[in-house]
């Protein structure tokens, strides 16, 4: 069973309830540059600091205190933050699933960097987005999608790419060996009918986005 890895990006910033569950949950924790201002500001401290540390004010920045902080300076330019640590997760750590808070709102240019990002990611691991108000999961072939207990929940299913033989079942409109994306769009705001939902998809990835209620 792999490992899982909480990342905390520079956007909107978890509440602290939320950043110290999923740390808690994590074998690893990791802050990329700004994203390691939710960690102090929830009393935590990561396992790792990832970035070029632009985004930090000086008084913001890892001293003496944090001697157990493991400090990653990367400065090239050429890749995000994201991307970064995304490379450095896959050659320092064994993730399978990983939990990414900061990801979204503050920009929307940054929302939609990191789905791609994300998107184009080992298929493998298994990509969740996560604040206090909404939850995003991506879906590929070897990373189908099962709910518990979310029934009348509202869920949505957007394409990045092309995707096939989308399926799901426990929703109120069901796709069945659907292909999505490009023109297609048939996912948006569908809902838990069951307690129990799966998604899947022969090729392809997609995000589902599930408002938390």
């Amino acid at each position: 069973m792999g490992e899982t890895c909480l990342l905390v990006l520079a956007g909107m910033p978890p509440s602290d309830a939320l950043i110290t569950w999923r740390m808690e949950e994590a074998d690893h924790s990791i802050a990329v540059d700004g994203g390691f201002v939710p960690f102090r500001q929830a009393g935590l401290v990561p396992d790792t600091l990832i970035g070029d540390l632009d985004s930090l004010s000086n008084e913001e920045h890892p001293g003496s205190e944090f001697p157990q902080l493991k400090v990653v300076h990367l400065h090239e330019q050429d890749t995000t933050d994201f991307e970064k640590a995304l490379h450095w997760i896959k050659h320092n750590t064994k993730t399978k699933n990983l939990i990414i808070l900061g990801g979204l709102g503050k920009r929307t240019d940054h929302l939609m960097t990191n789905l791609l990002v994300a998107s184009v990611a080992d298929q493998s691991l298994e990509i969740t987005f996560d604040d206090d108000k909404e939850w995003i999961r991506r879906v590929t072939p070897s990373c189908p999608l099962t709910l518990h207990g979310r029934k009348g929940a509202t869920v949505s299913i957007v394409p990045i790419c092309e995707s096939s033989g989308v399926t799901t079942k426990g929703l109120q409109w069901e796709l069945n060996c659907e292909t999505i994306g490009g023109s297609r769009i048939v996912g948006q705001s569908n809902r838990c009918q069951s307690d129990s939902v799966e998604i899947h998809c022969s090729t392809g990835t997609f995000f589902v986005f599930l408002e938390k209620v």
